[in-house]
């Protein structure tokens, strides 16, 4: 035989073996999927949420790599190994901390072991672990990753109001040009958002070096004062950026430590008046790692709402008692207002204003005239003509007027409820002399009030669940200054002055997002953490940050999304 032929007799079945190595392999790791696809995945993989029923997933799963051929969808045909979008998407897991989410919510961790576990049933794991981890963090992104089983839907009515759909969300990325860009393409666009994500990393950074020094307790500290604890009380001022002078080199409160103290105190929803008492020496001593849970409840929140916001609309605070108007994200009104009382909580919503009344009515509701009127009516007969309220035999318009002699108000009770009492437009009418209708199911609009000396306040839950102004003629001359027939501020102060009644549509409704954000970080850095003043943190906490087995959790019944 020549060595020619030898050569080749020997060199051509190890080129037969080389040949055959990637198709074998190919077809083993189809052959995992097909089974592990059979057997419970999300369940196995511990990947059960509580949006939809794990069979679901389980059968969308299947029917997505039937699809591809029982391909797998993250691995080399040739090698099986890892291809480039997969070690994208683990990196973006990995990072997903930035934006407040926990990484081993997506199994990171198990991940990381199966990646170099070169068996075909782990790879075929790994492929399927993959396409469910990336399923949940987009769905988590585009709409919360809060357990909805619990958060009450009349206090988080705006949380996980859409439903993903889980396969759907893969198809996406599987088509996309560029998936680093896809995922990250995901978080919300609003620079509410983007301040929070950079605040997190901050206040992470300071809770890696210690977090701040604790301030004793002790006498207040007023401005000239000596006292021990200035030295603390600039460190700690200088972490979050409210200080930047030099540490001082004795123990004054100098007019510097004031200013920084007072920027603290705003910071804080305090009365920034300089001096260091129980309520501002506790902001002081609240834990890094509070603030950090309290950034990423606020984040969550954000997630709930369209990822973006364009076009004019409107924007109130609850906990930060304030009202913005924004165009394209920029922001160009703001003014105070006052929000429900704690046992008379404005709910969230989203809603369309239409139009403004000018010198409007008010009807009283139910609750009011049965809890308040009834009972100063028993004391005083006089209450209703003095406060320009009137009785109707009803709530149709047209119901004829009611003498209030004619009602035995010893004995009305709930009777009153039969009646519909109207306060006359007018100085005293308690929506002031203009109000902003944004039809909803709770009854709740904007409008001015008499009773001005409460925006002097700095925590303002007064009201009985609508949302009072601090300035509502500069919220009527920016709904209107664009549009068809626009009116100025003398304009509709002479339409107030006239007296009368007079509804103004707008050329088309705009949108009002009644929000409740207990954080607010600007671009420029300032951080500003709002009080909870309907103890709703603590319930989105609970919701967050503890998912529950899906046995647990009562919710209806399952939709083809999440």
């Amino acid at each position: 035989m020549s060595r020619p032929l030898t050569l080749r007799l020997l060199v051509l079945p190890v080129l037969a073996l080389l040949l055959s190595a990637g198709p074998a392999r190919a077809r083993e790791i189809r052959a995992e999927l097909a089974a592990f696809l059979h057997d419970a995945p999300t369940a196995t993989l511990n990947m059960i949420t509580t949006g939809t029923a794990p069979e679901k997933i389980d059968q969308a799963l299947l029917t997505l790599y039937q699809d591809h051929g029982m391909a797998p969808l993250w691995l080399s045909a040739d090698t099986g190994q890892p291809v480039q979008r997969a070690e994208q998407l683990l990196k973006v897991l990995r990072e997903s901390a930035a934006d407040g989410m926990n990484p081993d919510d997506y199994r990171t961790g198990t991940i990381l072991t199966l990646w170099i576990d070169h068996h075909p049933a782990a790879r075929a794991r790994l492929d399927v672990l993959l396409t469910l981890a990336l399923a949940r963090y987009v769905a988590d992104m585009r709409e919360g990753s809060a357990d909805p089983c619990l958060l009450d839907p009349r206090l988080f009515a705006s949380a996980r109001d859409r439903r993903v759909d889980l396969m759907g969300v893969v198809r996406e990325a599987l088509a996309a040009d560029n998936l680093k860009k896809f995922l990250a393409g995901q978080a919300p666009a609003h620079r509410a958002y983007q301040g929070l994500r950079a605040a997190l990393a901050r206040y992470r950074e300071i809770f890696a070096q210690g977090g701040f020094p604790v301030i004793p307790p002790g006498i207040l500290i007023k401005p000239c004062d000596r006292d021990d604890r200035l030295i603390k009380l600039a460190r700690r001022l200088a972490l979050t950026g409210e200080y930047t002078g030099p540490l001082p080199a004795a123990p004054i409160y100098t007019p510097e430590l004031v200013a920084a103290v007072k920027r603290f105190q705003a910071h804080f929803q305090l009365e920034p008046d300089g001096v260091i008492g129980p309520a501002t020496l506790a902001a002081l001593n609240t834990p890094v790692r509070e603030l950090i849970r309290r950034i990423i409840l606020n984040m969550e929140r954000w997630r709930w709402l369209p990822h973006r916001l364009d076009g004019q609309r409107i924007f109130v605070n609850i906990a930060g008692f304030e009202l913005y108007g924004a165009r394209d994200e920029q922001v160009e009104l703001r003014m105070p207002v006052i929000v429900g009382r704690v046992y008379h909580k404005t709910p969230v919503f989203t809603g369309q204003m239409k139009y403004i009344v000018v010198n409007p009515y008010w009807n009283l509701p139910n609750s009011i005239a049965l809890k308040e009127v009834v009972p100063k009516m028993q004391k005083d007969p006089g209450y209703l003509k003095r406060e320009r309220i009137r009785i109707f035999a009803g709530w149709d318009e047209n119901a004829p007027e009611v003498d209030p002699a004619a009602i035995d108000w010893q004995t009305i009770g709930r009777g009153i409820t039969r009646y519909r009492l109207r306060q006359d437009p007018g100085p005293d009418n308690a929506l002031g002399r203009i109000k902003f209708m944004l039809p909803n199911r709770y009854n709740v609009y904007l409008h001015d009030t008499p009773a001005r000396e409460l925006f002097k306040r700095t925590r303002r839950s007064f009201s009985h669940g609508c949302i009072r102004l601090g300035r509502p003629l500069d919220l009527a001359v920016y709904l209107l200054r664009h549009s068809r027939h626009p009116l100025d501020r003398n304009q509709i102060k002479q339409m107030i002055d006239q007296g009368r009644r007079k509804v103004i549509l707008l050329d088309k409704p705009v949108p009002v997002h009644i929000i409740y954000r207990t954080v607010r970080a600007l671009e420029t850095g300032e951080v500003f953490f709002y009080p909870d003043i309907y103890g709703r943190d603590r319930l989105l906490a609970r919701a967050l940050f503890a998912r529950k087995p899906l046995s647990q959790c009562r919710l209806p019944a399952p939709s083809p999304g999440r």
